[in-house]
């Protein structure tokens, strides 16, 4: 899922991007941007975010590095974590 589809579901939660912004502690113009797809979010707002929308905090951080992120290498560490495949064998609970 893309950053801005995290965003869309934060302010479904809250309302409005304004309030949303408040409650991650960003200006207007940061979640615009974010929005749209021009700037990645700090990552206390990402965690914040998914707390928010109840989604994995790795997988909201994720979705913003890969937007300003230029380097085919640090692009294919990040991408893995797009999806739920990554939690596979992380903990002794077997799904």
């Amino acid at each position: 899922m893309e950053l801005r589809n995290y965003i869309e579901k934060g302010i479904e939660t809250e309302g409005t991007l304004t309030s949303l912004a408040v409650k991650l502690g960003q200006t207007r113009e940061a979640m615009t941007a974010a929005k749209g797809q021009r700037r990645g979010l700090p990552i206390l707002a990402c965690v914040k975010l998914a707390k928010l929308i109840q989604a994995e905090p790795l997988m909201v951080i994720a979705a913003s590095e890969i937007v300003t992120e230029k380097k085919e290498e640090r692009l294919a560490e990040w991408k893995p974590y797009l999806s739920n495949n990554w939690r596979r064998g992380w903990d002794s609970n077997p799904r």
